[in-house]
């Protein structure tokens, strides 16, 4: 079930017609039953998986509190973090492990095999995975007491709109709204209802629109670009990807707040800022901090030397990038986006504190000058973002070796400047959808406030998400890009 089809809105109906006529806990019983037939819409064998993973780490935290042992806290943490680290790589990494193994000692001159899984890959996994192992850790450290009742922890973790692509949400932040009676606000069920309308028109209208675009013009997989037009398409994949991933946030938020609950940011200005620091502040802001906060703090983050600190930004990000996929060109991705932070860190060390522009062209200061250098180094750092993207789509390619071929010729073929075959038709779509993306992170701020906007405006943004909706929408109902992680 996917937020964009006809099935979800009458699921939606029927959860919220009930909703709000229940008491805090027939709301729990009634949200997690729904989130749990939500998930099984796709395959409801995976729910025993939801369970087994949710039910494993719910009793693990309770050992954890109870021990006061510190030994043995630490080998509960550890069963949970082993258990869920093991369904993840069976489900997920298994194949890609076993088949780059097998390259590897080929090379060395060693004949092996390896028996291939055939499993499907669960929808959401990375997301629901690391969420409850976060709750683990986070009871480890004390830092919030473990839940006594399963019921508000099971919600917590499959609640439906975060469950399959996020956010990530900290269990200190969304656990004690599931244990809490809500609250329905009108202010926020008004900010939550745009922001709803919003996601879909960033979904529906620029994502699946560009989409088209896309698959049209990746067509050729491995193919080199032709000629400057080329670009386009690749300013086209990296709004189609802001477009899905930023309005699937957008509509998870949105859901949340008409229910009484708060889901975090995912999603400010991503392509409006300077550096890469900027950037890993902007998007996916769950995963990144997730990141920051369980993997490259406790690797020993920037308190160590300079080479060390490099050495855990290189780890983070390239188990960044592997967690987004089993595939060569994602660990590339990761490994590209470690090297550009690390690479603006040196910068910085160097050469004084960061003195770039705002990290957001809306905040800039109103100076001719400081416009023009901010603008400047904002199309400079889109383009080395799209370089990126580039790899990152490489890793829809089913083998290691048509990955590898696609980026080494998309890379090839983007410095074919001598080539220009004119404009292409599509160009101007491309552009003007780009433009309505931009737009949407240039007043980022003001979009998260609809309440606060005059009643004429709400009236005319309102009217203006609905129409280009029903116009320019794409209703195939597709599936969000970042389901497959």
């Amino acid at each position: 079930m996917v937020f964009n089809s006809v099935t979800f809105l009458v699921f939606l109906a029927i959860t919220l017609s009930l909703y709000y006529r229940l008491g805090h806990r027939g709301q729990n019983w009634l949200l997690l039953i729904a989130s749990y037939f939500f998930y099984g819409w796709w395959d409801f064998r995976f729910v025993f998986l939801l369970l087994f993973t949710s039910f494993f780490d719910y009793f693990c935290a309770l050992w954890i509190d109870q021990e006061q042992n510190p030994g043995k806290r630490k080998m509960f943490l550890s069963f949970s973090i082993i258990v869920n680290m093991a369904v993840l790589c069976i489900f997920k990494y298994y194949n890609f492990f076993a088949d780059s193994l097998r390259h590897l000692l080929g090379v060395l001159g060693i004949n092996a095999s390896f028996p291939i899984l055939h499993v499907i890959l669960p929808v959401g996994i990375s997301f629901y995975t690391f969420l409850s192992m976060s709750y683990t850790i986070d009871v480890y450290r004390k830092e919030l007491p473990a839940s006594r009742n399963p019921i508000d922890f099971l919600l917590y973790v499959s609640y439906f709109p975060h469950l399959v692509a996020g956010p990530i949400v900290r269990a200190s932040y969304l656990l004690p709204q599931c244990q809490a009676t809500r609250v329905i606000n009108r202010t926020e069920v008004v900010n939550g209802l745009w922001l709803m309308l919003m996601g879909y028109v960033k979904k529906v209208v620029i994502a699946d629109q560009l989409g088209q675009i896309v698959t049209w013009g990746f067509s050729g997989a491995a193919s080199p670009f032709a000629d400057l037009n080329s670009w386009f398409i690749v300013y086209a994949f990296a709004f189609q990807i802001y477009g899905d991933f930023a309005g699937y946030s957008d509509i998870a938020r949105g859901l949340a707040k008409v229910m009484g609950f708060e889901l975090i940011e995912n999603f400010r200005a991503p392509y409006l800022v300077t550096n890469p620091s900027n950037f890993w502040r902007n998007w996916h802001i769950s995963l990144s901090t997730w990141l920051r906060d369980y993997l490259y703090i406790p690797l020993g983050g920037n308190r160590g030397s300079p080479a060390k600190t490099y050495r855990n930004l290189m780890i983070t990000m390239l188990l960044g990038g592997l967690w987004h996929g089993a595939g060569i060109a994602y660990v590339i991705w990761g490994f590209y986006h470690g090297l550009l932070l690390a690479v603006h860190r040196w910068w910085g060390e160097h050469f004084g504190k960061d003195k770039s522009p705002s990290p957001d062209m809306s905040d800039a200061r109103p100076d001719a000058w400081h416009r023009l250098k901010a603008t400047a180094m904002v199309l400079i750092f889109f383009h080395i973002t799209c370089i990126g993207w580039l790899i990152f789509r490489a890793g829809a390619l089913k083998t290691t070796s048509e990955q590898w071929q696609a980026i080494t010729s998309y890379l090839k073929g983007m410095t074919a400047f001598g080539h220009w075959a004119g404009l292409t038709p599509l160009a101007g779509g491309i552009v003007a959808l780009s433009l309505l993306g931009l737009l949407f992170q240039w007043k980022h701020e003001a979009m998260n406030h609809f309440s606060q906007w005059r009643t004429s405006r709400q009236v005319a943004g309102a009217a203006l998400a609905l129409a280009l909706i029903t116009v320019l929408g794409v209703f195939e109902g597709s599936q969000f890009i970042y389901f497959q992680f």
